[in-house]
């Protein structure tokens, strides 16, 4: 979410993948009444896993990303925006850098950014958030992406006092779809993205 010798590590591939997610998200207002919530980004940093030499799960993380969600609990409708920074990729060593293999990988000087977007949540009963069918881009390549969340809830935060959303988001994606085939199959092509999820609703 590098790659000499046994430093091939596999990392980057995953890290970028995923940018997921994902995950922050910066939603797109469709016309509805919604209530919109920015994305804290200390809080909602998106990671990833992936399969290392078909022996160990590894995994990495995007240190910036930003975005942001309409939601209308009435209507149950919503939309995500959610941007990752690709040249924040960290796996562990500290910021990779344009030398390394994982910054290489993902190509970050010609694609800087990962987004995700949504205009479909999904609801379940309890007006809890299950999921979001969208759209990934990586590498500028779009594909469909619909992500899981789970532990949805909002609530005022104890500390700020302002009305928060938290939640889960989970989702798996092949990384050659996208069309980052090197280092298969030492580092997997399935890649599995989580994002802690803490949004703050705008003023």
């Amino acid at each position: 979410m590098k790659i000499t010798n046994s430093k091939l590590n596999l990392w980057p591939v995953a890290g970028r993948l995923f940018s997921f997610f994902a995950a922050g998200l910066f939603f797109c207002d469709t016309g509805f009444a919604a209530e919109k919530f920015i994305f804290d980004e200390v809080h909602s940093i998106p990671q990833f896993e992936f399969s290392h030499l078909g022996v160990t799960t590894q995994t990495g993380r995007f240190d910036v990303a930003k975005g942001a969600i309409y939601i209308d609990f009435a209507a149950h409708k919503g939309s995500v925006y959610y941007e990752i920074d690709a040249s924040s990729l960290n796996m562990g060593y500290g910021t990779e850098t344009p030398e390394s293999a994982g910054y290489r990988l993902f190509n970050v000087s010609v694609f800087p950014t990962i987004k995700f977007k949504s205009g479909k949540l999904v609801f379940n009963s309890k007006n809890e958030i299950t999921a979001a069918v969208g759209k990934l881009t990586l590498l500028g390549v779009s594909k469909p992406l619909t992500v899981t969340v789970s532990n949805f809830k909002c609530a005022p935060n104890p500390v700020t006092k302002r009305k928060t959303c938290a939640c889960d988001v989970r989702a798996t994606l092949m990384r050659t779809d996208f069309g980052m085939i090197q280092y298969i199959p030492g580092i997997s092509d399935l890649i599995i993205i989580n994002v802690p999820v803490e949004a703050y609703r705008s003023q």
